[in-house]
């Protein structure tokens, strides 16, 4: 199993919510606004380390290009 912090589990879920309520994941905005980030910036750090931990996959170029990979899927 990954190794998340609380707020990457907390990300996750989101990512996870959004995808199951609307059939797609959320946009880095729409992540911030949900967890009160000040930027975008800060969910795509979140967001990056995720990736780096292989819990999700990040298009490059595409606002919701967010993938869930292997047990988080």
């Amino acid at each position: 199993m990954i190794k998340l912090t609380a707020r990457q589990e907390q990300i996750l879920n989101l990512i996870k919510d959004a995808i199951e309520n609307t059939g797609f994941p959320p946009t880095r905005a729409e992540i911030a606004a949900e967890l009160g980030f000040k930027s975008a910036n800060a969910a795509e750090e979140h967001l990056q380390a995720l990736a780096r931990k292989g819990a999700i996959e990040i298009s490059p170029g595409t606002s919701r290009g967010i993938r869930l990979l292997g047990a988080a899927a």
